[in-house]
C-alpha cells in the first residue's frame, strides 16, 4: 500500500465509526433503558480506549473541524456520565439531569450536523471526496 496516499489509518477508522454508529443510532431510539444504554457505552467505551490508546491527536486542517471533534468528545463523556448518573438511585428521578442529558443530546445533534455540513462543504468546495477516506482509508 502506498503510504503518501493514507490518511486515516485502520485503527482511526475503526474508533470512529464505534464513536459514531451508536451515536447516529441513539438519535432515533427513545432514551431510557436497552439499547439506548448499550449503545450510549460502547460510544463512550470506544472513545476512552481511544483517547487511552491512539496518542496521536485528529490533525485537521480547519480549526473549525478539529474544533467540532473535540467538543463532539466531549459531549461523548459528558452524556455517558449523565447517562450512568441517572440509572443511580441518589439521581432517581431528577427532572435536571434528565434536562441536562437532553441539552448534551442536542447540542451533539448540532455537532454531528455541522460535521456533516462540512464534509458536504469540503466535497462541494475542494472537489474532494475526503468523507470517502474515512472508510478505505486513502485519499482519492
Amino acid at each position: 500500500m502506498n503510504t503518501q496516499n493514507v490518511v486515516w489509518d485502520i485503527q482511526i477508522r475503526i474508533f470512529h465509526w464505534l464513536v459514531a454508529l451508536p451515536v447516529l443510532m441513539n438519535f432515533f431510539l427513545e432514551g431510557g433503558e436497552g439499547p439506548h444504554n448499550v449503545l450510549g457505552y460502547i460510544a463512550l467505551g470506544a472513545l476512552v480506549l481511544r483517547l487511552i490508546f491512539i496518542k496521536r491527536p485528529v490533525i485537521e486542517r480547519s480549526p473549525m473541524a478539529t474544533s467540532v471533534y473535540a467538543l463532539i468528545w466531549l459531549l461523548v463523556i459528558l452524556l455517558g456520565i449523565t447517562g450512568f448518573m441517572m440509572g443511580l438511585d441518589a439521581f432517581w428521578g431528577e427532572d435536571w439531569l434528565e434536562e441536562v442529558h437532553e441539552a448534551l443530546a442536542t447540542g451533539m445533534k448540532v455537532l454531528v450536523f455541522l460535521h456533516l455540513v462540512g464534509i458536504a462543504k469540503d466535497a462541494i468546495k475542494f472537489k474532494r471526496r475526503t468523507w470517502l477516506a474515512m472508510v478505505t482509508g486513502k485519499r482519492e
